[in-house]
């Protein structure tokens, strides 16, 4: 029999009455936990959570978290906790310490919440504690990944110092504690940690918490770490860290101070003028390729000073450079000869002088050395008479390619002449050109009007009536005189000469125009 309004079915049988009714989800979640299908249950109660009456997600969740666990299935347990506690604390907490009763606090170590919620100090503490005492480089990124507010940060501080006092040149624990100081705000010794372990990040904590107050004795630190970064931040912090007392504190160390010195040079060359003295030292004991460049530009080095360094290192460049900055151009250029003996840089530095002598005496010192001669000859044509040289060479001396001598030295002629030809030819043409300009601007005529005087009388060059009769000159300087008014001239030469110019020395203002009526 069926009854519609309970959709019952009965079954009647001489010995008994069955009552059969439609399964629910109820009944098929009982059955899928009696055959331990706990994802599926869970699944199903999920989907049908308004309907189901006898069964709780929650109560589903943590009988398939202890599923997991029995069946050594730590990680996935683990992992099944962010999602089946939420953000129920207490459940959080029951589970920590159910894990770490197994021993596998390493395992919900990565899923405990760290943001809504947060759970107590002593849960976070703990499983730190865990890691430190078998796991360094774990305990060493939980502490990279976690907010250091999530536990106490002077218990682990001090958890950590414990573990130093071991193993004191552990690299992981002490990187971990620089970054526990870092948290603490202990930025001095967080700093001191990075600059034992040169640590990449060292100058990068120095700029983000303004650390310059604490480096102030460690600059040599800084410098053996990375001295190219080092002193760009130094330099490019000058109003926290003067120039003086890095100079000083590298005072021990004049290696690191030229790389300072060098570089402050390279950035302003008058900053560091008072120490540039010094540089003349460190530059000839450290970087002697830069010498040279430093004495060119700098205006502070004292000249005395350097050459007495340069001629005891026996610098011969640097002390030439010396000698001729100091207006002894002779010794300057007999070194160059005598202990270069390169009679190109000879050359070169006499053409950089433009003296007569300094040629002169390059040429007697040269005239019994014949590749000399060769150079000279090769160079001189465009600075000194050649012919002064070949004069002088000794009869019967053997000089080196003294045929392709002559024809450059004829080639270089030719050229000059060339030249001064074309030269002369534009200056003609200019001049031509200048001239036609000239004459047609003096050839336009001038407006001549009531207001114009006569610069001998002052009056009004124009009559005021104008049917009277007049008489003006005009200049080219634009001078007007009534034509009377002109003082007479003593020469026989037709061409007239403006007065106020020509006793001012202007220059001759001819009459350009005479006006009559």
């Amino acid at each position: 029999e069926y009854s519609e309004g309970e959709s019952l079915f009965y079954i009647i049988s001489p010995r008994d009455v069955v009552v059969a009714k439609e399964r629910d989800q109820d009944d098929h979640i009982d059955w899928l936990l009696e055959k331990k299908k706990y994802e599926e249950a869970l699944m199903a109660a999920e989907i049908s959570q308004k309907t189901i009456k006898k069964h709780k997600i929650l109560d589903i969740g943590l009988a398939y978290i202890n599923h997991l666990v029995e069946r050594g299935e730590y990680d996935l347990a683990a992992r099944k906790c962010q999602k089946i506690l939420g953000k129920n604390t207490e459940l959080w907490e029951f589970e920590v310490y159910k894990f770490k009763e197994i021993g596998q606090l390493k395992a919900i170590s990565h899923y405990l919440p760290r943001r809504d919620p947060i759970l107590k100090p002593l849960i976070y503490e703990m499983v730190l504690h865990e890691f430190l005492e078998s796991d360094y480089e774990g305990f060493a990124t939980l502490i990279k990944e976690w907010p250091g507010d999530l536990y106490n940060n002077t218990i682990i501080v001090q958890a950590v110092v414990d573990h130093l006092k071991k193993d004191p040149q552990n690299r992981t624990l002490l990187r971990t504690l620089a970054e526990l100081y870092t948290y603490d705000q202990r930025y001095g010794r967080a700093l001191e940690i990075y600059l034992t372990l040169r640590h990449k990040d060292v100058f990068q904590l120095i700029h983000k918490h303004n650390l310059f107050s604490s480096i102030r004795d460690k600059i040599v630190l800084l410098m053996d770490f990375d001295s190219e970064k080092a002193v760009d931040m130094l330099l490019d912090n000058e109003d926290k860290i003067s120039i003086d007392r890095v100079v000083e504190e590298l005072e021990n160390r004049p290696e690191l101070q030229h790389v300072y010195l060098h570089k402050l040079f390279k950035r302003d060359h008058h900053k560091g003028q008072r120490y540039h003295e010094k540089q003349i030292s460190l530059y000839a004991e450290y970087d002697r390729p830069n010498l040279l460049p430093f004495l060119r530009d700098s205006t502070h080095c004292p000249l005395e000073k350097a050459l007495e360094i340069c001629q005891q290192r026996n610098f011969v460049e640097e002390t030439v450079y010396l000698l001729s900055r100091m207006g002894n151009s002779r010794s300057a250029l007999k070194m160059i000869m005598e202990e270069l003996q390169d009679v190109d840089k000879a050359i070169e530095f006499a053409k950089e002088q433009d003296d007569g002598e300094l040629w002169e005496d390059l040429i007697l010192y040269s005239i019994d050395k014949p590749p000399f001669i060769t150079g000279l000859l090769n160079n001189i044509g465009t600075h000194v008479d050649p012919i002064l040289l070949i004069h002088r060479i000794k009869e019967g001396m053997e000089i080196p390619n003294l045929r392709d001598s002559l024809v450059k030295i004829l080639q270089d002629y030719n050229l000059q002449i060339l030249l001064r030809e074309g030269c002369k030819k534009i200056l003609v043409a200019d001049s031509l050109s200048l001239l036609k300009k000239m004459h047609r601007t003096q050839m336009k005529g001038v407006l001549v009007d009531e207001e114009n005087i006569c610069e001998s009388c002052l009056s009004p060059v124009l009559p005021s009536d104008a049917s009277k009769s007049f008489n003006v000159v005009v200049f080219h300087c634009r001078h007007m005189f009534h034509k009377e008014c002109l003082p007479v001239s003593n020469t026989v030469s037709p061409v007239q000469f403006c007065n106020i110019c020509s006793a001012k020395h202007r220059g001759p203002g001819s009459a350009i125009l005479e006006m009559k009526k």
